[in-house]
C-alpha cells in the first residue's frame, strides 16, 4: 500500500504514548501554575479599589468645602468692601463644614461594615 496514509497515532508503542501523556500532564501543571503567579487575588484587588475610591471621596469633600467657603468669603469680601476678613472667617468655616463632612462619611461607613474586630469580646479582668 504505498499510496495509503497512516492514521494519527497509528504504529505508536505504547511506551510513546505514556510519555506524551506524561509531557501532557507535566504541560498542564506548568500553565496552572503559572496563571496561578500571574492572576491577583480577586478580593484584596477589590478591596484595595474601595479603599482607595473612598480616601479619594473624602479628600474631595474636604478640598471642595474649604474651595466653596474661600469662593464665598471672596465674593462677599468684593462686595462689601472687607479686606480679607470675610474670606478667612468662610475659609474656616469651608474647612469645618469639609472635615464634619468627612467625619459623617466615615461614620456611615463604618457603620455599613459592622462592628471592628474586637469590639463583642469581654472586658479584660486580668491585673497586670
Amino acid at each position: 500500500m504505498a499510496g495509503a496514509v497512516e492514521k494519527p497515532g497509528r504504529g505508536r508503542s505504547d511506551r510513546e504514548t505514556e510519555a506524551i501523556k506524561r509531557r501532557l500532564h507535566d504541560l498542564e501543571g506548568k500553565v496552572r501554575d503559572a496563571r496561578s503567579r500571574h492572576e491577583p487575588p480577586s478580593s484584596q484587588a477589590q478591596d484595595r479599589g474601595s479603599a482607595m475610591g473612598q480616601a479619594l471621596k473624602l479628600s474631595t469633600e474636604m478640598i471642595a468645602g474649604v474651595a466653596v467657603g474661600g469662593f464665598i468669603g471672596w465674593a462677599l469680601d468684593r462686595l462689601f468692601g472687607t479686606a480679607p476678613i470675610l474670606m478667612v472667617v468662610f475659609l474656616i468655616l469651608g474647612a469645618a463644614a469639609g472635615i464634619l463632612n468627612v467625619i459623617r462619611s466615615a461614620q456611615r461607613r463604618q457603620a455599613a461594615a459592622g462592628p471592628l474586630p474586637g469590639k463583642d469580646l469581654p472586658a479584660d479582668d486580668d491585673d497586670d
